[in-house]
C-alpha cells in the first residue's frame, strides 16, 4: 500500500497475523532472487549460531541455494557448527584485500546447497570494523550467488552489529526465556529501530533533534513513544510525519525463542512482543521457538551437523513447518506461539475514536480481565470496561462494596 499525506488521515488499524507478505513473495519469486536474513540478539551465548546454521540447513533441504555468512566478528565458530576445520581463506582475508569478493572464500559444507563463509577468530582487532568496511561487506552480500544469504551476527549492539541486522530483507532476533536475554533483546531492538530511524532521516534536523530527545537511558528527559514522536512530526511537517510512521512501520523484525526447557517459557517470548509494541510500538513477530536437546552438543562433537536438527525430532518438524509458512509462503499448518499483531502506528481517524482499545500491558485490566489477548483489539463492552476498572480502583483503594 502506498501511502501519502492525502491517504494517511483515513487509515484504520490494520489487523495483521504473523504471515509476513513480501518475504513469502520474495521466496516464492523463484529461484535467483537473493534474500538475506540477518540473525541477532544482543546477548552472547543464547544459541544464535545454532539457529542461523539450523535455518540454512532447512532451506538448503528445500532445494534452495544457501550461503551462511559468519558474521560475529568477535567469536566466529559456525565452521565448528558444521563440523568445519579452519579453511585456508577467511572473512579477514575479504577484509584485508587478497580476496576481491565473498564468492571467493564460500565454501562448500557436509549439507548439500550449502554454503559457509568462515568468519576469522582470533584475529586482533578484527571485531572494530572501520565504517568503509561494514559498508563493503553489506554491499558484497548482495553480490553471493545464492538464493537465500544467512547473516549470523555478533553478541552486543555496536554499530556494526545493528547496521549489519538492519541491512537484512528479513530481521529474526533470538532470545532464551529467562529475564536477562529477554531484556537485551528488547534493548537490542530499541538500539536497532532507532538506528535505522536516525539513518532515514540523516537529512532531517527536526527528526533529528526529536529522536535525540531520547539518548538518555533512562527517558528522565523524554518518555514518550515512538507514536508521540510521529504525532509532533507530523503537527510539524505533515510530509515527514507520513514518513516516519511508514519507516517504522517497515520495521518488522521476527523472533525465536531459543533453549525452552518446558512449554510454559513460551510465555516469555509473548512478553517480549507485547513489550515491543506497547514500549517501542513496533511490530515483532514471534514465529515460534526451538526446545533444549542434549543431543545438539553430542552432533557437534561428532562433526554431524545433520543430526543437530535429527530426522525424528520435534525440533526438526517445527522448525521446518514453520520456515515453510513464514518464509517460504507454503500453505502448511502451523500456530506460532505469539499474538497477532496490531500495526500500531496507523491510527483510526475521520470520526472513529483514537482511544479504541487494544489488549496489552498499558490496560488498567491487564491480569484481571477473563477476555485477555494480548495485541488484539479488546472485546469488552465499553459499559463493562468502565464498571470493572471503576471496580477496580476501589478495591485498590480498599473501599470495595460487595
Amino acid at each position: 500500500m502506498t501511502m501519502t499525506p492525502d491517504s494517511f488521515e483515513s487509515l484504520t488499524p490494520e489487523l495483521e497475523d504473523n504471515t509476513p507478505d513480501s518475504t513469502a513473495d520474495n521466496a516464492k519469486a523463484g529461484r535467483g532472487h537473493l534474500t538475506v536474513i540477518t540473525v541477532a540478539g544482543g546477548k552472547g551465548g543464547i544459541g544464535k549460531s545454532m539457529i542461523s546454521a539450523s535455518l540454512s540447513m532447512v532451506l538448503a533441504e528445500s532445494g534452495y541455494r544457501v550461503t551462511l555468512v559468519d558474521a560475529d566478528l568477535g567469536g566466529a565458530n559456525l565452521h565448528t557448527v558444521l563440523g568445519l576445520y579452519m579453511p585456508a581463506k577467511t572473512l579477514h582475508d575479504f577484509m584485508q584485500r587478497k580476496v576481491k569478493t565473498l564468492e571467493e572464500i564460500a565454501m562448500p559444507t557436509s549439507i548439500e546447497g550449502l554454503r559457509l563463509v568462515c568468519g576469522a577468530p582470533g584475529i586482533v582487532g578484527f571485531a572494530n570494523l572501520e565504517h568503509w568496511e561494514k559498508l563493503k561487506m553489506i554491499r558484497h552480500l548482495r553480490k553471493l550467488a545464492a538464493d537465500f544469504v544467512v547473516v549470523d551476527i555478533g553478541a552486543g549492539t555496536s554499530l556494526n552489529e545493528i547496521d549489519l541486522f538492519n541491512s537484512g530483507d528479513v530481521t529474526i532476533v533470538v532470545a532464551n526465556p529467562e529475564p536477562t536475554s529477554i531484556q537485551e533483546c528488547y534493548n537490542f531492538l530499541k538500539v536497532a529501530i532507532f538506528r535505522r530511524l536516525h539513518r532515514e532521516f540523516a537529512d532531517s534536523e527536526l527528526v533529528l533533534e526529536m529522536l535525540d530527545r531520547c539518548k538518555d537511558p533512562s527517558h528522565a528527559s523524554d518518555r514518550r513513544l515512538l507514536m508521540e514522536i510521529g504525532d509532533e512530526i507530523m503537527r510539524a511537517d505533515r510530509r515527514e510525519g507520513v514518513h516516519f510512521f511508514k519507516a517504522v512501520n517497515d520495521f518488522a523484525p521476527k523472533l525465536v525463542l531459543n533453549r525452552v526447557f518446558d512449554f510454559q517459557e513460551t510465555r516469555d517470548g509473548l512478553a517480549l512482543q507485547i513489550a515491543a509494541q506497547d514500549l517501542l510500538q513496533i511490530k515483532l513477530d514471534y514465529l515460534g521457538y526451538m526446545s533444549y536437546d542434549p543431543n545438539i552438543p553430542l552432533a557437534m562433537r561428532a562433526q554431524r551437523p545433520q543430526d543437530i536438527l535429527a530426522p525424528e525430532s520435534l525440533n526438526r518438524q517445527r522448525f521446518l513447518t514453520m520456515i515453510r509458512k513464514y518464509l517460504l509462503g507454503e500453505n502448511v499448518q502451523y500456530q506460532s506461539p505469539g499474538a497477532r499483531v496490531i500495526l500500531p502506528l496507523l491510527k483510526k481517524r475521520n470520526g472513529v475514536p483514537e482511544s479504541a482499545r487494544i489488549c496489552s500491558q498499558q490496560c488498567q485490566l491487564w491480569g484481571n480481565c477473563p477476555l485477555q489477548e494480548g495485541g488484539l483489539p479488546c472485546r469488552m463492552p465499553e459499559e463493562e470496561f468502565e464498571e470493572k476498572v471503576a471496580r477496580l480502583g476501589k478495591e485498590k483503594a480498599g473501599t470495595v462494596v460487595m
